[in-house]
């Protein structure tokens, strides 16, 4: 009896066991699950989904780390210039009325091509002159060749032969002049010797490049010494930037530039200093350097203020536009592109703390706070806007 009250206890006590372990274990597993889905809440609380249209709506700009140099530089800023040979200010040779007009400001235009069409009858003047010294400068110069051949033989008087000799050579003076005066007009030799004479001559573009500038409109009168174009070439532009006299002897030849416009202020361009000025401007206390742009954004022009850093160092860094930086509660933070949680639908960006290092021309160093996956694909522009969709889905999970 004893044995049975014996094996019924042991039974019961193992039964109890089972029953703790198992509400142990439940409770054990409760907690990681809560404790995992409090990690992922806390991860989804950085990441955001936006769609295609939603990140148009927003001008979400996304880019790549720039790497620059921003503390061992000398600060520099100056203009974007023209060498002279690549700028042409056009004026008529000789006065007269704008019967057309081919062009207009802006436009692309070719070497030779005519760009305003003129009026003046001195032109025909000029033209009559031509083919009638044409005509005796033949005549003359027939006589000349006769008589030069008596005169060798010793048949000619030595005077007749000097006579004519100095009246073709004077007529010959006189219609080269006139030939030239009718070339700056632009009148073609092979027409005139036609005996093809017109009332207007055309002014053409000497150089290829783009008219920044038109002063005439038809109709008008125009003087020789009045500017009607101005033709800008600015495939050859360059940046001519003034450097003061504590820095000039950390500037050479060959140094690495760059700079940023006020058209393009999130991106920044590279040239290179091709010649450092000889010549000292007393008044700023500054040397101009003359510098080509290796990286040309479009929309130079001449004129253009430029805000450039003339690199003495090479030690760069990875650096983002200040519009990629977001503040919150005292820390600084960038999205980038969350490749594995992105599909075909929808976008996803995830929130990063970082460090600020230097700062110049509209750029920041990025120091890490955290990793940061390799050649990151970083919103240089619109950040605020995903950090405010991102708070709209606080406490949710996802924000969409």
């Amino acid at each position: 009896m004893k044995r049975a009250k014996y094996i019924v206890l042991m039974a019961i006590v193992t039964i109890l066991g089972f029953t703790q372990c198992s509400t142990v274990e439940q409770e054990d597993s409760h907690s990681a699950t809560g404790i995992h889905q409090e990690e992922e809440e806390a991860s989804s609380d950085y990441i955001v989904h936006l769609k295609p249209e939603q990140l148009k709506v927003m001008d979400i700009q996304i880019g790549a780390f720039t790497m620059m140099n921003l503390n061992t530089t000398v600060k520099t800023n100056g203009q974007l210039e023209l060498p002279p040979q690549n700028k042409a200010s056009l004026s008529a040779v000789i006065a007269g009325r704008v019967k057309n007009v081919m062009v207009m400001e802006g436009q692309e235009v070719r070497k030779g091509q005519v760009l305003a069409v003129m009026e003046n009858p001195e032109a025909i003047d000029l033209q009559q002159e031509y083919l009638s010294l044409k005509s005796k400068l033949a005549f003359v110069e027939s006589d000349f060749q006769r008589k030069e051949e008596l005169y060798k033989d010793s048949i000619g008087s030595a005077k007749d032969y000097q006579r004519v000799k100095s009246e073709f050579e004077s007529l010959k003076a006189e219609f080269e002049g006139v030939k030239a005066k009718l070339k700056l007009l632009n009148y073609s030799a092979s027409q005139l010797d036609k005996g093809t004479i017109s009332s207007t001559f055309n002014v053409i573009s000497p150089i290829e490049g783009h008219v920044r500038l038109v002063e005439i409109n038809i109709g008008k009168f125009v003087q020789p010494q009045q500017e009607m174009f101005e033709i800008v070439d600015n495939d050859h532009i360059h940046m001519d930037l003034m450097v003061y006299e504590k820095d000039i002897d950390k500037i050479s030849v060959e140094q690495k530039v760059v700079f940023s416009i006020s058209t393009h202020p999130e991106h920044v361009f590279y040239g290179r200093v091709f010649s450092v000025g000889k010549a000292f401007e007393s008044e700023l206390k500054a040397v101009k350097v003359h510098a080509e742009i290796t990286s040309k954004p479009t929309g130079l022009l001449p004129g253009m203020y430029v805000d450039a850093r003339i690199v003495t160092d090479s030690n760069e860094v990875q650096a983002v536009p200040t519009s990629a930086i977001i503040e919150e509660e005292g820390l600084s933070y960038i999205f980038v592109v969350n490749e594995s949680e992105s599909d075909d639908v929808h976008t996803a960006f995830s929130k990063i703390e970082i460090n600020k290092g230097a700062i110049d021309m509209g750029f920041v160093e990025v120091v890490t706070a955290q990793p940061i996956p390799a050649n990151p694909k970083v919103v240089i522009n619109g950040a605020y806007y995903i950090l405010a969709e991102m708070k709209k889905g606080e406490g949710g999970g996802h924000a969409h």
